[in-house]
């Protein structure tokens, strides 16, 4: 049985502790916020069974989350390093990992870097929930304690989440080319047309479909992506410069009327590319699809097929999210065509899931 403590009790760390509250392997979740607030819905609510007046408070705690903007981790390890027992294990949940690592390297801590890839523009402890993580991807930072990594993994999978191993240098540089840069783009996209739009702000008004939805991301929170970008500046700027060249050079290609060519490959290799992520094809052709939030319980997408399947809306396929850190939904369902699609969408709706277009 373990004793888990959390620090940091907002959206995800609230999210950790309704599911872990569930487990057979857990008997007490302490956590600390400076949210009282949080901290005493979150008991009344039987999400947790302590609230820590102080980091003291968790010195018989197995496992710790430290669930804080990506600028306190290592701090907070350090404080807890001679309170907590020997055994231990300290986790974070941040998006970054180098700069944490380097710091928390130079003293003897029994500490296991680590990265959910869930996410939501959703903030504080009210807006939590108990399956976030079902299914979702749970990046584990490789180190020389396999035992802890272990202990740590059996709790992962307690959260019904997938653990994977992954090397600190190579998990920077993967999250600024897949979540970091983009997360940047989009806001500066968005303060493009702030910049070029009309004193009527016609842009503004007309800014739905596509934009809004490559765009959806820049309404996270801005301390905590001014964290990331402090924290992975190295791989950020140069993922950035690689971007800014692809950039010039499309730019050079459109001012080129003899580029023809060029641009349309620039389009089709990207397609085809985005096309293998997620988005399953028929006979070639790429299909409508929704991303549908569900608990990863017995019948659940039986429940959503049935549902479809009672007004006559046939599934071509259908497969589990596992990287949902930028993408609402656990469940995707691929449609014939766009009117099956539309209808699938305003029914489940009326069925009370959230449900997001993802094509």
């Amino acid at each position: 049985m373990y004793k888990i403590g959390i620090i940091g009790l907002g959206f995800m760390g609230g999210c950790i502790a309704k599911s872990l509250i569930k487990s057979d392997k857990v008997e007490e979740i302490c956590a600390f916020d400076k949210n009282k607030e949080s901290l005493e819905l979150a008991l009344s609510e039987k999400s947790i069974t302590k609230i820590a007046s102080d980091i003291t408070d968790f010195k018989e705690s197995d496992i710790i989350f430290l669930c804080t903007p990506v600028s306190l981790i290592s701090k907070l390890a350090i404080q807890l390093k001679d309170i907590v027992k020997e055994n231990c294990i300290i986790t974070d949940i941040g998006s970054t990992k180098g700069t944490i690592l380097e710091e928390l390297d130079k003293i003897n801590i029994n500490f296991v870097g680590a990265h959910p890839m869930v996410g939501s523009e959703r903030a504080g402890y009210a807006t939590s929930n108990d399956y976030l993580f079902e299914n979702a991807y749970y990046i584990l930072i490789e180190n020389n304690n396999t035992e802890s990594i272990e202990r740590l993994k059996e709790i992962i999978i307690e959260l019904k989440a997938i653990p994977i191993l992954i090397d600190a240098k190579k998990h920077d540089f993967i999250v600024a080319t897949i979540s970091h840069v983009p997360h940047v783009i989009a806001s500066a996209l968005v303060n493009l047309v702030k910049e070029l739009d009309s004193e009527d702000e016609k842009m503004k008004l007309l800014a739905a479909g596509g934009f809004k939805d490559i765009t959806r991301i820049a309404s996270a929170d801005p301390i905590m992506w001014e964290n990331i970008c402090i924290e992975n500046k190295d791989e950020i700027i140069f993922v950035l410069g690689k971007y800014i060249e692809n950039l010039e050079n499309i730019k050079a290609k459109i001012s080129n009327i003899e580029s023809k060519n060029d641009i349309y490959n620039f389009f089709k290799t990207a397609k085809e590319y985005r096309d293998s992520f997620v988005i399953k094809k028929i006979n070639g052709q790429v299909m409508p699809a929704l991303n549908i939030t569900i608990k990863d319980e017995k019948g659940a997408i039986a429940k959503v097929a049935t549902i479809l399947a009672e007004n006559n809306i046939n599934i071509k396929n259908i497969g589990i999210v596992n990287n949902r850190e930028s993408m609402q939904g656990a469940l995707n369902i691929v449609f014939e065509n766009i009117e099956e699609k539309e209808k699938g969408f305003a029914i489940l709706k009326d069925n009370n899931y959230e449900v997001k277009d993802v094509n």
